[in-house]
């Protein structure tokens, strides 16, 4: 997309000078200039915390900037509030989902905006030009269905579906991809292009640097509130843009380990889901190994991870040790040995109105009670203190409420307090999902020190990048079904990805091989 406008010609569409935003022992954004053209898509990028997605919501009206002006068309505006955002064309994407769960997919398209015929709501016109929309993004679902019934996916789908129906002049991506498949990724790039043509700005906040580099020509980047520069893209390398993000260098990317594997640590024979979207599988998993799983959305890796994690009503067995596990829910799995991070930290793992340290504490209170359940305080206390300190979690204190952290600082006290707990299996579901360059090579280095430590891993990823880069073996699945092996030495993503998409089985059996799958 070389043929976007010369910004330097043109009057931008919007203008950002000095924006400075403070929250409560955090100043997110410290006199940051942001400039963006009609018809150009600009690469807003950082770690985690750097203040992007605190200067999205400047824009978009859903936070108002302490100091700082903005100019839209060559004229100072204030934006109180979403509403009056959208007057100015500024339509918001994000990753966190904001439908009307009781309404249906049409209502929630042309929310505030339903058509009406002599004053009332013509609701074939509103199911039928929704199910247009729905065609031009090749989304298959019925416009009449209830949200609340629709995959995390698919609600994402319906998400940029209503932001395309509104008269966009300015687009803001603030990670939407960050739960859509490759194929629905690629629609939206699509999108994004058919609306930069027509002279629509878009803003593209991704961790994803190959949307970055397939997208935008220009990229802004941020690091810890404060304007670090612009840079030209794709002329400015993939390693220099992180280093610019991280303001360092990150060397081992992945982290490395002898690889020691020992006896078999988690043993599943038949475990299936009672819904039928994870059919009778069996596998192994060594001490010390790091076991990855691929497969599109839909082929069964996510309900492995959530039955073995205890989150899902599921048949088969699964022996830790030689001892069995009750899978009947997440506390009965965890007292059994295998400790579960879930794909959609927002709903399933955080406690969003508690602090940071009751998020870190809740997974360890049963360990560090007397018989009578009494809570030993200043364990817990130093407990939390030590984890804030080893994963590195950036926040004012141990009591800040947890939803004033950033995405990939959220992700680190979910992903820390499960590795506190030295339990001998850890199931990861998209651990690094949303999350920044440098926060995910923290958790990769992680697994690397937990794995070296012992622990059998699980890493369920929808990214093969990662599961190549960490994984001691590959296995994935399609249909429901294990229905490819890859060892060490035979990891090649164009086969994996064959697998994936096509469902031809694959056993891959090769001199690192470390496990039996039947």
């Amino acid at each position: 997309m070389n043929d976007q406008p010369q910004t330097s010609a043109r009057e931008p569409l919007i203008a950002l000078r000095g924006i400075t935003k403070a929250f409560p022992g955090v100043v997110a954004l410290d006199r940051v200039d942001l400039t963006l053209y009609a018809g150009e898509v600009l690469a807003l990028t950082g770690e985690n915390g750097s203040g992007k997605s605190t200067l999205a919501r400047c824009i978009n009206g859903s936070v108002r900037p302490d100091a700082g002006t903005i100019v839209v068309d060559g004229v100072e505006r204030t934006i109180p509030d979403p509403r009056a955002a959208l007057r100015l064309g500024v339509v918001t994407i994000s990753q966190e989902l904001t439908l009307a769960s009781t309404l249906t997919v049409a209502e929630n398209i042309f929310l505030g905006r339903l058509p009406r015929t002599r004053g009332r709501v013509d609701w074939r016109l509103v199911n039928r030009r929704a199910a247009e929309i729905l065609d031009r993004l090749d989304v298959h679902v019925d416009p009449t269905m209830t949200v609340s019934r629709l995959s995390v996916e698919m609600q994402q789908e319906v998400e940029i579906a209503r932001a395309i129906s509104s008269d966009a002049r300015l687009l803001i991506l603030d990670e939407a991809t960050s739960s859509l498949s490759e194929a629905a990724t690629q629609r939206l790039l699509d999108v994004v292009e058919e609306l930069r043509i027509k002279d629509v700005a878009v803003l593209m906040i991704s961790h994803r640097m190959p949307e970055l580099y397939a997208a935008a020509t220009r990229a802004t980047v941020l690091r810890d509130g404060r304007l670090v520069g612009d840079c030209p893209l794709p002329e400015t390398t993939e390693q220099r843009l992180v280093s610019m993000m991280v303001g360092r260098e990150l060397g081992d990317y992945y982290g490395k380990r002898e690889i020691a594997q020992g006896d078999v640590v988690l043993e599943v024979h038949e475990l299936a889901s009672l819904d039928g979207a994870l059919k009778p599988t069996s596998l192994k998993v060594r001490k010390g190994e790091i076991l990855g799983v691929a497969g599109l959305v839909g082929s069964g890796k996510a309900e492995l991870g959530m039955a073995l994690g205890g989150a899902i009503p599921c048949t088969g067995s699964a022996v830790v040790n030689g001892k069995q596990v009750n899978l009947g829910d997440p506390r009965s799995t965890l007292a059994g040995g295998i400790g579960f991070v879930p794909d959609d930290r927002k709903r399933l793992a955080l406690l969003p109105t508690r602090s940071v340290g009751e998020n870190f504490s809740i997974a360890w209170n049963q360990a560090i009670s007397n018989k009578a359940g009494v809570l030993d305080t200043r364990r817990e206390r130093k407990m939390v203190r030590d984890a804030i300190t080893k994963y590195g979690v950036v926040t004012a204190s141990a009591a800040s409420r947890i939803t004033t952290l950033s995405g990939g600082n959220q992700q680190k006290v979910v992903v820390g307090r499960i590795f506190a707990l030295g339990v001998e299996v850890l199931v990861f579901s998209e651990p690094t999902r949303g999350i920044d360059v440098g926060a995910k090579s923290e958790i990769y280095h992680l697994m690397q020190e937990a794995a070296s430590a012992g622990a059998a891993i699980v890493l369920i990823s929808s990214e093969l990048p990662e599961l190549l880069g960490i994984s001691d073996r590959i296995v994935v699945f399609f249909g429901g079904e294990l229905r490819g092996e890859f060892t060490k030495d035979r990891m090649q993503e164009e086969d994996i990805a064959h697998v994936a998409v096509t469902g031809a089985p694959v056993l891959s059996i090769g001199a690192q091989t470390s496990m039996e799958t039947s």
